[in-house]
């Protein structure tokens, strides 16, 4: 049985997600820490399209609930993931899969994080805008305030940038073949406005027990397979200003030669670009499913 585990970050997160959740007795704990931060009215706050996109809100938010499904999932399944990955704050729980850290730090993590990125840009008003349908070379040469922060194909990435840039940019390819949609993110994540925010995580970082990881793991800011502690700590920090390169990242799921991939997380984007990459090797999203017990169902049945 090879399969992998990849998870979701910020920006998808809706009032319905993995309705599930909060019934199932395995997913407790993790629910637990996370509403230390987030109390137990979570589900209200996601209602609220101005406060659930908020970073304090929506980091531990993603890798709590992430995480949830995680420990509900596990038990039903005969063995551990080959590899996995975490798309952007999706790292910090694919660690916690992974066994280098513990639940419980994760979630803390993410809220240090997301106080760490909110600092780097008080005051500045700036976010991320996926561009679609035309080379992101061409995009870049065009707009010089854009940083790539997350390339998803030759076609395809998210920008990130101040409000203003992103404004400008938007209006200018209006009407064109050019497809642009503003996420529910206020900061600009992965570009260099963030660099105070990776070298404040990084430092926090330093001071943290990382556990042998127990499966291998893809690291966003290199897009490469690792297990080795260092690595995985420098990759950790460094990933907030630096551009996540997904694409390659699914590049180093796939050679690691998985049967099917499995999504925790909102909505089921990284499931979908997976299959777009990769039509023979199937992935899902636990959201495509009623309850963990029907996904780990899917997973032995395609893994094998």
């Amino acid at each position: 049985m090879s399969y992998a585990i990849i998870f979701a970050g910020q920006g998808s997160q809706h009032s319905d997600m993995m309705p599930w959740l909060s019934a199932e007795p395995r997913a407790a704990p993790a629910l637990r820490e996370m509403e230390k931060y987030l109390g137990g009215s979570w589900r209200a706050t996601l209602e609220d399209p101005l406060r659930r996109g908020k970073n304090q809100f929506a980091q531990p938010l993603i890798v709590g609930t992430a995480l949830a499904a995680w420990e509900s999932l596990k038990p039903d399944l005969p063995m551990s993931p080959a590899v996995v990955a975490g798309y952007s704050v999706g790292e910090l729980a694919a660690f916690a899969c992974a066994g280098v850290i513990a639940v419980q730090q994760a979630i803390d993590l993410a809220t240090i994080r997301a106080d760490l990125m909110d600092r780097a840009v008080a005051g500045k008003g700036c976010g991320l805008l996926s561009i679609s349908g035309v080379p992101v070379k061409w995009v870049l040469d065009q707009f010089s305030n854009l940083s790539c922060a997350i390339l998803f194909d030759y076609d395809h990435a998210v920008f990130g940038a101040l409000n203003a840039d992103l404004d400008f940019v938007q209006n200018q390819l209006a009407g064109g073949v050019a497809v642009c949609k503003r996420l529910a993110i206020d900061v600009a994540s992965h570009t260099p406005l963030m660099t105070s925010a990776s070298e404040g995580f990084s430092e926090v970082l330093s001071s943290v027990a990382f556990s042998p990881p127990e499966v291998s793991v893809v690291i966003n800011s290199q897009a490469k397979v690792s297990r080795r502690i260092s690595e995985l700590r420098t990759a950790l920090g460094g990933q907030i200003c630096a551009r996540v390169d997904w694409g390659s990242c699914m590049d180093a799921l796939a050679e690691s030669g998985v049967r099917c991939v499995l999504e925790i997380g909102p909505r089921g984007a990284l499931a979908a670009l997976w299959n777009r990459r990769y039509a023979a090797v199937p992935a899902r999203s636990i959201e495509d499913f009623q309850d963990s017990q029907g996904a780990a169902a899917w997973v032995r049945n395609h893994a094998d």
